[in-house]
């Protein structure tokens, strides 16, 4: 859920500094909260999810260009329960992550294994904030879009399943599929494939 904090800061050389007086500077700041935790860099997470041979891409409503359903990660949410959260949000499916080939999970008393990303990056969203983004697999039983929290339904993000011609096509004509969404999203299908 987004929410706007706003935050007043006041340089004064007066005694009086609550006082707004000539050559008081008030600087207003208004900024726009998702789940920052850091004003530099953020962790998010990337789900791209496969059903039956296609692989889901949704439309950026701020951006403008397709990716995975994703997100920041919570505080106090690890990397899995953030994946999936995130896809249940923006598009109300519930998902299996997929881990990487050769992967095996051994939890033990002491530690539970996570499923590891399949891609790790870092990303420039502004001039000062970037997003260091961990790209998971997952597979899904249905393909019924329903976004649940209210900032989704809200946006209305187009959404489609595609296939691998279908991606290959979008990949060519459709300049709002970046590169690394294709080759995440090519890299999806081709392991999972129409593994449900």
């Amino acid at each position: 859920m987004e929410v706007v904090k706003e935050w007043i800061f006041t340089i004064s050389h007066h005694k009086n500094e609550n006082a707004l007086q000539p050559g008081v500077f008030v600087f207003v700041l208004k900024c726009t909260s998702m789940a920052h935790n850091n004003y530099y860099l953020d962790l998010c997470v990337d789900t791209f999810v496969v059903n039956d041979n296609a692989v889901l891409l949704r439309l950026h409503d701020k951006y403008h260009h397709w990716n995975a359903p994703g997100g920041h990660v919570d505080t106090n949410e690890d990397l899995n329960e953030a994946a999936k959260r995130e896809v249940l949000e923006e598009v109300g499916l519930e998902v299996e992550l997929v881990p990487p080939h050769g992967w095996i999970k051994e939890d033990t008393d002491f530690n539970q294994d996570l499923v590891p990303p399949h891609f790790i990056n870092r990303h420039r969203i502004n001039d000062v904030h970037e997003h260091s983004a961990c790209v998971f697999f997952a597979v899904s039983k249905s393909r019924d879009i329903n976004p649940q929290s209210e900032e989704d339904k809200l946006s209305q993000s187009p959404c489609v399943w595609v296939t691998l011609p279908e991606l290959e096509e979008m990949h060519k004509n459709d300049t709002r599929l970046r590169y690394d969404t294709y080759r995440y999203a090519k890299a999806a299908l081709l392991q999972i494939g129409n593994r449900n």
